[in-house]
């Protein structure tokens, strides 16, 4: 796995949520599979023995000093983000009428910012991610619960985003939902959160499965 690979020497410790479980000699904490990324973080969190910690997804991968970069800035802290097409973000700015904003800037200076993605996270040992959180805006919601966040501008790592779990699938966009609703108290911003994704959705020509997705979304974001 390039993720572990590119770890070497820190200290690792896998959380495996997968159905089957991974065939992996690092020390691992095993859930049941399916937990979602809250839970997952959450419960590796809660098997830190050190005070600070840095999240990784499974699709993200490091630059050689990366880590150490964050180490030495300390706090709620993360680098830019690169993808396939570049800058995938540069932070997240939240408006205050329910829009999440991922900045694509290249930065040429530490800044604050409204949240960073969890995809790649240096964070106290001791937070903890909101677990009605099914897929996404977890990290957006820890990132404004503490007063905001900092990205490192010489920090950088690769993700490939989306390769958890699909984006564009009818799954994705309701727990995509699910997670942007709850960033904000019931109210006319939920209406802008159904029809900021029922525009993407129009944007992407689809697939057309995702706009029942949406209204479900809102639903279970009602009930959590």
């Amino acid at each position: 796995m390039a993720t572990l690979a590119a770890l070497d020497p820190w200290r690792v410790l896998v959380v495996d949520d997968s159905d089957g479980g991974l065939d992996l000699d690092v020390p691992r904490v095993r859930l049941g599979g399916g937990r979602g990324f809250a839970k997952a973080a959450n419960a590796g969190l809660a098997a830190v023995a050190t005070p600070w910690a840095v999240l990784l997804n499974d699709d993200a991968v490091p630059e050689a000093d990366c880590l150490d970069r964050l180490a030495h800035h300390g706090g709620l802290c993360g680098p830019v983000l690169h993808g396939p097409r570049g800058v995938e973000s540069a932070g997240l700015r939240v408006t205050g009428w329910g829009r999440v904003v991922q900045r694509t800037d290249v930065p040429v200076a530490d800044r604050p910012v409204d949240a960073l993605s969890g995809a790649c996270l240096h964070l106290g040992a001791h937070l903890r991610f909101d677990e009605r959180f099914p897929h996404g805006f977890e990290d957006v919601e820890l990132c404004r619960r503490v007063g905001g966040a900092r990205l490192v501008a010489g920090a950088r790592a690769w993700h490939a985003g989306g390769a958890t779990l699909g984006r564009r699938t009818p799954e994705a966009t309701e727990k995509a939902v699910v997670g942007q609703a709850l960033l904000f108290a019931p109210g006319w911003r939920r209406g802008v959160v159904a029809a900021l994704h029922v525009g993407q959705v129009v944007r992407e020509g689809g697939p057309w499965a995702r706009l029942p997705a949406i209204v479900a979304g809102l639903r279970a974001a009602g009930k959590a």
